[in-house]
């Protein structure tokens, strides 16, 4: 996989949902080790929050976006930072859109931090 989430997955799941997964704790297993994956892998954050949403009900469509999930840092674990000598200073920017939702009027926010020329998140 070249990317952790299908583009449109919500879409997507919203019109063929499949059948209810017959095996649920393995699902919300995954999604826990995900979960704590997010922690050093922040790239993933977004597909992990959109797959916990199902974790009651899980479909079989949610467990192929886990497995592709899955796959895609399969294909990525040689993939990281590296930090040479220099310019190590923090600058961090953040991008704020307030009652963006159409659906619940939640907030949304991002943010980005360099240490140096290195992406951080």
């Amino acid at each position: 996989m070249t990317t952790p989430m299908e583009l449109n997955f919500k879409k997507l799941c919203g019109s063929v949902i499949g059948p209810e997964l017959g095996n649920a704790p393995e699902y919300r297993q995954l999604i826990g080790a995900l979960m704590f994956l997010m922690n050093s892998r922040p790239n993933i954050c977004f597909a992990v929050n959109t797959l916990s949403q199902y974790m009651v009900e899980p479909h079989h469509i949610y467990w192929i976006g886990a497995k592709n999930l899955q796959r895609y840092l399969l294909g990525t674990i040689t993939h990281g930072l590296r930090y040479t000598a220099g310019d190590v200073r923090l600058h961090g920017y953040f991008d704020v859109d307030w009652v963006g939702s159409v659906v619940d009027h939640k907030s949304t926010s991002k943010c980005c931090f360099y240490l140096g020329s290195a992406s951080l998140s």
